[in-house]
């Protein structure tokens, strides 16, 4: 019976069999950080070696409940505190483009960089912050604002998610954890914090960290602030003869944010949590942040990010019945511009405001000695609210609007003779567009999931899973409207688009060994394959072309967001890690390919691309890292202004850690290599990625 089910779904495509034999294994993720956590504990030494990317994490992302990251039927990443401090990260994107199947395009400029998950980007991603949603459609700009000197854990989540999270959950899920006091204080301590200065030479960035945390009779309070001083990016194309095209992007400002959260813990069945989280920074560039210096239209951008968000979680003695969170958040996202040329453009300014709530609970019972379930159920509800303007007045090119969203689920996690887990969930999203002056659109969908797993052996596990997911359009998708000659390009409504819906088949298995190759050693390995049929996939395509006039000339192009009837996308990720004592290894490797059924053209699709980590500890307090990354050449999108050539990088680093406080060196792109990564598709945002940089900072502990 087991073969059987397992050769249909080897069966599922002959896509998914050349995905499999194209997975060799993974990034640098590791079975290691519960094995570096119990050394640590037994020698009583906090900086014991920690893995560069983590597979046995716990997360609570893939199916809203606590679950190793390793162990759950779905393609999930983990990336902690410790590996963005070994990074010297200034960005989000600096350690999770290297997971696979993560990407992070748009150029160097932070401003620009906008998280894909297996090639799906903006709203087919679903991005959380401490549970909020962050829901701004971003365009050229990117919808995350958050420094990374606030995050404590981000998980990715491949593959459908609607059944879990309503709408956009096409590709997956993003989610950031803030840092708490935990993360801060020492054992045993009631007050403490850090102090962390930077600097990194590729784009003159100097920054400051200053965190402190208090614990008192069941009261936590923690406050972070961070601000960052940048200036002109170089990069790596300062030595290929293209000379001022590329060699340095122009990208001036300075960032100041801040986070305070408030945990109060009365007794052991509650816990109350308060926090406020605020984005601010000022830059200069041009109007498109991916643009490179043949753009040549500048600007002065202002970006605000604000969170408000508060929660209450509860338990019953033992979590039988009553496991559950009940929270509310409010975000507003804000973006303002004033034009630096002349003659200048009208200064425009674009507001996105999310109010939700959510509630949920899980209640475990077992229906037979050998069969033990948690059924986890709760309600959704966020309502967006787009307000934009151009010179003081209403934007005709962006509409103002409201989307309001409510959804219920229920998901049953059923473990059967110790050996099979089956996991079966079932939401009910109702969703309305109401743009300014225009009439209102709603839907309804139903989203169900369903996996399953056995554990044949220790060392082995098998999985598959069928999910559908969904999308509701934009209001800029659906009614943003520029028809002007006086643009670079133009853009037209379409206010018939329809949902995108998915339905996605995935099969995969882990591997873990103990003492393989040498007493003390582990190694952990996980790999997923998929096939995908996408309805209605919203697509950008050109649908005509217009004479510029000044202050711009040449041909503009004209585009739409159209529906493609049916669209096949599939691939596959494969991590696996190797630990020894000090040393860790790792490797990653993705692949994805997405085609039009009807016309067989390549859609939007990232190259190939494996990674490769290496972390080692001398001593008590020095440690080495590397980190390399290889992506293939991506000359098969039928969209031709989006190929580009293959490309490797190489990162290093030491660090020493003693006492109170730790001193990190590294370089990153050592050898100043010239890329320009997969994403957009205008010849003015063909822009090199930063090159080699000297990083360096100084943490000290108080």
């Amino acid at each position: 019976m087991v073969s059987k089910g397992l050769s249909d779904v080897t069966r599922l495509s002959t896509r998914l069999r050349a995905s499999w034999l194209a997975i060799p294994g993974l990034l640098l993720s590791s079975a290691a950080p519960a094995f570096a956590q119990q050394v640590a504990a037994q020698t009583g030494d906090s900086r014991a070696a920690s893995p560069i990317f983590q597979l046995e994490a716990v997360t609570v992302t893939a199916t809203r409940t606590a679950n190793s990251g390793f162990d759950v039927p779905a393609s999930v990443s983990t990336v902690g505190r410790e590996q963005l401090d070994d990074a010297q990260a200034n960005t989000l994107s600096t350690v999770l483009r290297t997971l696979p199947n993560v990407n992070f395009g748009g150029g160097p400029r932070p401003a620009s960089q906008s998280p894909a998950i297996r090639g799906l980007l903006g709203p087919r991603v679903i991005l959380s912050v401490d549970g909020a949603r962050r829901n701004n459609d971003g365009g050229v700009n990117t919808p995350l604002l958050l420094d990374p000197d606030f995050i404590k854990q981000v998980d990715v989540v491949r593959g459908p998610v609607s059944a879990a999270y309503g709408s956009g959950g096409l590709g997956g899920v993003m989610a950031f954890e803030t840092i708490g006091v935990e993360d801060v204080l020492a054992p045993g301590k009631t007050v403490g914090g850090r102090i962390k200065a930077g600097y990194r030479s590729a784009n003159g960035e100097a920054s400051t960290n200053l965190t402190g945390a208090a614990r008192t009779q069941g009261v936590d309070l923690l406050a972070s602030v961070t601000y960052r001083d940048y200036n002109t990016i170089h990069t790596g194309a300062g030595h290929t003869g293209t000379g001022g095209s590329g060699s340095t992007l122009p990208n001036d400002g300075q960032l100041k944010s801040a986070l305070v959260k408030s945990t109060i813990t009365p007794n052991e069945q509650n816990r109350f949590q308060l926090g406020y989280q605020k984005f601010a920074d000022d830059l200069t560039g041009p109007n498109n942040p991916g643009g490179n210096t043949l753009f040549p239209f500048s600007q002065k951008l202002k970006r605000r990010q604000e969170q408000y968000n508060a929660a209450w979680a509860f338990q019953d003695a033992d979590k039988r019945l009553l496991d559950g969170k009940l929270s509310a958040y409010y975000t507003k996202f804000k973006l303002d511009s004033e034009s630096r040329v002349v003659p200048a453009l009208d200064p425009t300014s674009a507001m996105t405001a999310t109010f939700g709530a959510s509630l949920q609970n899980s209640t475990s019972f077992e229906t037979a000695s050998w069969m033990k379930h948690r059924v986890t159920y709760g309600l959704d509800f966020y309502r967006d609210t787009a307000k934009n303007q151009s010179a003081g007045s209403p934007n005709s090119v962006l509409p103002d609007g409201a989307l309001q969203a409510f959804g219920g689920f229920i998901q049953d996690e059923i473990r059967i003779l110790n050996d099979w887990t089956l996991t079966g969930a079932l939401r009910q999203d109702s969703y309305r567009l109401s743009p300014s002056g225009q009439a209102s659109s709603s839907n309804d969908r139903l989203s169900p999931k369903i996996a399953l797993k056995y554990q044949p052996w220790s060392f082995l596990g098998v999985y598959a899973s069928y999910g559908e997911a969904f999308r509701a359009p934009t209001l800029t998708e659906m009614f943003g409207n520029l028809n002007t000659t006086r643009a670079l390009f133009n853009f037209r409504p379409n206010p018939s688009l329809k949902p995108e819906t998915s339905k996605t088949k995935e099969a995969g298995l882990t591997l873990a060994f103990d003492d393989l190759l040498a007493k003390g050693d582990s190694l952990r390995a996980k790999a997923t394959i998929f096939t995908e049929d996408v309805k209605d996939l919203i697509s950008q395509q050109t649908i005509g072309t217009y004479r510029r006039v000044a202050p711009f000339s040449g041909t503009g192009l004209i585009f739409q967001q159209r529906n493609v009837a049916n669209a096949e996308r599939w691939g596959g990720e494969a991590e696996i890690a190797y630990t020894l004592d000090d040393l860790t290894l790792g490797l990653a490797y993705s692949r994805l390919r997405a085609k039009d059924s009807a016309t067989g053209a390549n859609l939007y699709a990232p190259p190939d691309k494996a990674s490769l980590g290496v972390q080692y500890r001398l001593g008590d307090n020095w440690t080495l890292r590397y980190v390399g990354q290889a992506a293939a050449a991506q000359h098969y999108d039928s969209t031709a202004l989006r190929r580009r050539d293959a490309y490797v990088t190489h990162d290093v680093g030491v660090a020493y850690d003693r006492d109170w406080y730790r001193v990190d060196l590294g370089v990153t792109n050592l050898f100043d290599k010239a890329y320009v990564t997969y994403q957009q598709s205008q010849a003015d945002t063909y822009s090199y990625e930063e090159g080699r940089s000297v990083n360096m900072t100084f943490t000290a502990r108080f």
